[in-house]
């Protein structure tokens, strides 16, 4: 029985250590709304996947019916 806990405990560590990030990027600062780019990430992208989500859902419940 305490080689298989020994083992677990091995392969359990493994994994976690495999989990640690290696390069942990510092502190970006603000986000700019003046590039482009950033509005399309932090605005755009997620209000057309919200309004998606919608109709998706609308469709899916007609379909239902």
């Amino acid at each position: 029985m305490k080689k298989y806990i020994r083992l677990f405990i091995l392969l359990i560590s493994g994994f976690v250590f495999a989990q640690k990030p290696s390069e942990i990027p510092g502190d970006t600062g603000k986000v700019e709304l003046t590039e482009t780019s950033d509005v399309i990430i932090y605005i755009l992208i997620p209000v057309v996947v919200t309004i998606l989500y919608f109709v998706w859902r609308k469709r899916k419940k007609n379909r239902a019916e």
